[in-house]
């Protein structure tokens, strides 16, 4: 087993392996089935997507809390913090978000992957959609689209049921 000295870089060490397998699974899979299996795989990611959102929704709900931005945060699956160069800042009910650098597009740009390593950036659209009808991802630069990092915005569709 690998030695890691921090929880950043045990996730960083366990994204690269995740991106590798989604390398190597989506590569076989088209060569198989054609360019129609990007398709499967949009459908798979909002579907996990919308599990791990509905997931975390429950812990949130399960402590007494609000369907908030920032429980969303507090009670995210995975130390992304931790293990992404990210910044976050919550303004006016709404959350703003940079990315510095993404482990998976990382690895995606260098194996010439980009394209479809993006259909795996439907995960955050599908988190939110998971976690709170009220919550919406927007997608502003992506490093996968040429972007020198990745930015978003996630705010509340309808103000007055902030929480719901």
């Amino acid at each position: 087993m690998a030695q890691v000295k921090t929880i950043g870089e045990a996730v960083r060490n366990m994204s690269v392996l995740m991106a590798n397998m989604y390398y190597h699974l989506t590569k076989a899979v088209i060569e198989d089935f054609g360019d129609e299996a990007k398709e499967s795989f949009k459908r798979a990611i909002i579907e996990f997507g919308h599990e791990r959102g509905r997931n975390i929704a429950k812990n949130v709900l399960d402590a007494g809390l609000p369907l908030t931005l920032e429980n969303l945060d507090k009670f995210y699956d995975i130390p992304i913090a931790e293990g992404w160069d990210l910044h976050r800042s919550y303004e006016n009910d709404m959350k703003m978000n940079v990315t510095d650098s993404c482990t998976f597009a990382t690895v995606w740009l260098e194996k010439n992957w980009a394209e479809v390593g993006h259909i795996y950036c439907l995960i955050d659209i599908a988190i939110r959609e998971g976690y709170s009808s009220n919550v919406k991802f927007c997608p502003v630069k992506n490093i996968l689209e040429g972007d020198p990092h990745c930015q978003s915005l996630t705010v509340y569709r309808d103000i007055s049921k902030k929480g719901q």
